[in-house]
């Protein structure tokens, strides 16, 4: 498990279950972990001030609702009391999930989960706004992002977490 020493013994146990759960293999985990990871830097209590999203895996509002909670209250939850949450949205997802790039569309645009990485998810052209917004993913700044520039920081996170593997 990547980022073993930063993940408290009971979110261990919980991650765990969860791989068992889904029937994931270690490294399916570990994409999850490094996902986890970009988005709060494994921070239950993390805060997106623009999108107010919170959590592990950054819920936006809306879908603490759609889970039956708030994200006042998503935001108070331990790592471990979160992860029930992660497993729930993850739930339509988890069987299609074959690659980093994959496991962080499931967070990020789940439609675009099993599409090739060069596939553009998000255009200057077609959405300024929501360009606009995730612009700084748009490594070659063409305008374009593609699942693999979008994923990119996450694979870097993956990277730096195979140091600290239990």
């Amino acid at each position: 498990m990547i980022y073993s020493s930063r993940i408290p013994d009971a979110g261990k146990t919980a991650l765990r279950q969860l791989q068992k759960d889904f029937r994931w293999t270690d490294d399916q985990l570990d994409w999850l972990i490094a996902c986890m990871a970009f988005e709060s830097n494994l921070n239950p209590q993390a805060v997106n001030k623009m999108s107010k999203a919170v959590g592990l895996i950054q819920f936006m509002p809306n879908i603490c609702k759609a889970y039956g909670t708030t994200a006042e209250n998503m935001g108070k939850l331990s790592f471990a009391e979160q992860i029930p949450y992660v497993k729930k949205h993850f739930l339509p997802y988890y069987r299609r999930i074959a690659s980093l790039s994959d496991m962080y569309m499931a967070i990020f645009k789940p439609v675009y989960i099993g599409k090739p990485d060069d596939t553009v998810i998000v255009s200057k052209a077609i959405k300024n706004i929501e360009y606009a917004q995730n612009k700084g993913l748009d490594l070659n700044k063409n305008g374009e992002i593609t699942k693999l520039e979008a994923s990119y920081l996450v694979v870097k996170r993956y990277q730096q977490g195979l140091n600290d593997r239990e």
